[in-house]
């Protein structure tokens, strides 16, 4: 079924809310490289889910925005990770969320943060800075980024999660370059860390390396929060 979505747009961002149901039930926030809104619909269909709204978040500068602090060139000389997610999340959680909820006729049930690759990671590290969501997915979430596992675990959440989906490309740590290899370890490490936070978490390996279906890995997640927490 194809979904047309009521659109905002901040700056350079896109934002698109699809109202798939009743507006007081979980909405997820989707940190998208592209406007993919209806690819994650029809996965969602193909995972047999539902009764959630959905927002997309497009347009993104994607390595600068995501990305917590700067770091040297990691994947190719034209790497941009200027450290900017700090501005993105205050962008988000005091001015995107207010006018996408202002859109619903009742607040949602509860919020999750999603995000793939950079926007997994970005996902995670909402939840060391804002209580805005309560459930966090991270599918195939860049936990290579230098210095991150180790933030994670100096720092404190910034609220109690109910939740937190974890997933990795069985694939994605046979890559050449030495740091994308320990995306694996890493991210098994940061599900370790949230359980022994009391964290209600799980840790799924997908087939395939990092490009392989994104909207059906974040759909798996959405499932999993839903019928887990």
């Amino acid at each position: 079924m194809v979904m047309k979505a009521q659109e905002l747009t901040f700056g350079h961002r896109r934002v698109c809310l699809y109202r798939l149901c009743e507006d007081n039930v979980p909405l997820v926030y989707s940190v998208d490289y592209h406007e993919n809104g209806q690819l994650l619909i029809d996965a969602a269909g193909q995972v047999g889910i539902g009764g959630f709204n959905l927002v997309t978040i497009s347009g993104l500068h994607w390595n600068q925005e995501l990305s917590p602090w700067p770091i040297e060139t990691v994947i190719s000389k034209d790497d941009r990770f200027t450290g900017d997610a700090n501005e993105l999340l205050t962008l988000l959680t005091t001015t995107i969320v207010p006018q996408v909820e202002e859109m619903l006729d009742a607040p949602p049930s509860w919020r999750c943060l999603a995000g793939y690759s950079m926007g997994g990671l970005f996902a995670v590290y909402s939840a060391f800075h804002t209580d805005v969501f309560s459930r966090i997915l991270s599918a195939s979430g860049s936990m290579w980024y230098p210095g991150w596992l180790e933030y994670a675990r100096e720092h404190e959440l910034a609220a109690p999660l109910q939740g937190i989906y974890l997933s990795v490309g069985e694939q994605e740590s046979t890559s050449r370059n030495a740091v994308l290899q320990t995306v694996g370890e890493r991210t098994r490490a940061m599900a370790d860390l949230m359980a022994s936070r009391g964290v209600n978490v799980t840790f799924e390996l997908n087939p395939g390396n990092h490009f392989k279906n994104p909207p059906l890995r974040v759909a798996k997640g959405i499932k999993w929060l839903l019928e887990n927490t």
